[in-house]
């Protein structure tokens, strides 16, 4: 466990994020999938969240965040 900091705190906040489409319907595979991963990763970026873990099944996606306390 490493906690992290900025300029005033210091900061361990975690989540476990999981989206799901709807019924479970199993579409995310092939270019939909890759471009869901670059779109994920470019929206992390911008809002200086880091990624720990995630994984993109077909039917769901699975997260764990850290995200900084100004969100």
């Amino acid at each position: 466990m490493s906690y992290s900091t900025a300029s005033h705190t210091t900061f361990y906040h975690r989540y476990h994020v999981v989206w799901a489409t709807k019924y479970r319907f199993k579409v995310l595979q092939g270019t939909m999938r890759e471009r869901l991963r670059e779109i994920i990763r470019q929206t992390c970026a911008e809002l200086d969240v880091h990624i720990v873990k995630g994984v993109v099944a077909r039917d769901h996606v699975h997260m764990f965040i850290s995200v900084p306390p100004k969100l």
